[in-house]
């Protein structure tokens, strides 16, 4: 993979309004690279693009993003009627990663005790780290990662921080966007803002 995964001039309009308007950038491999910006500024938007599940209107992007990224978003895109375990048996099977792998996801996470519950009768705290365990689990060269210490309480954080780290630390590239101001500054190598659907450097 290149030293740097890059896009350019992305846009993206949902019926007549416009949540991406000009997006390019660089997102430099094997570091860590936070999205800032208030809410509705197009930092979702952008993630899924890059993740390949929307198409952009204009602009253009790598393949390996198509190719290589695993996106932690609000919507799950898993099955809510199957159990915890089953979902990250299926991830795991789809990514061709070893199944065996999957318990020491569940303990990371500290949701072995839920492995036999259906996602639909999750938290939104415990639903959230079973989508971390399920990335853990996937291990994607790139991790997009949506707000993912929304829902999460002071030891989850933690361990979520320490996680986003030593990915970055085993070569892999990770962009997550962030509210916290203090904490993208803690955890990142690089920072990208979003304002109102324009990508600043």
């Amino acid at each position: 993979m290149r030293e740097s995964l890059s896009f350019e001039k992305l846009a993206r309009r949902f019926g007549n309004f416009w949540a991406l308007t000009d997006a390019s950038g660089e997102i430099p491999t094997g570091k860590i690279t936070v999205l800032t910006g208030e809410n509705g500024s197009g930092k979702s938007t952008l993630l899924l693009i890059l993740a390949g599940i929307l198409k952009p209107h204009k602009g253009s992007m790598q393949e390996s993003w198509k190719n290589h990224a695993h996106l932690v978003a609000h919507h799950t895109m898993a099955y809510a009627d199957l159990s915890l375990e089953a979902n990250l048996r299926l991830a795991a099977i789809l990514a061709k990663r070893n199944i065996s792998e999957i318990s020491a996801a569940l303990d990371y996470w500290q949701i072995a005790a839920l492995q036999k519950k259906t996602l639909r009768t999750l938290s939104r705290g415990q639903l959230q780290r079973f989508l971390l365990a399920r990335a853990t689990v996937v291990k994607s060269p790139v991790l997009l990662l949506d707000e993912p210490f929304t829902g999460l309480d002071s030891a989850s954080e933690k361990r979520l921080a320490d996680f986003i780290i030593s990915q970055a630390n085993a070569g892999h590239t990770v962009l997550f966007s962030e509210h916290q101001h203090a904490r993208a500054r803690d955890l990142s190598h690089k920072t990208l803002h979003m304002e109102r659907g324009v990508l600043k450097q």
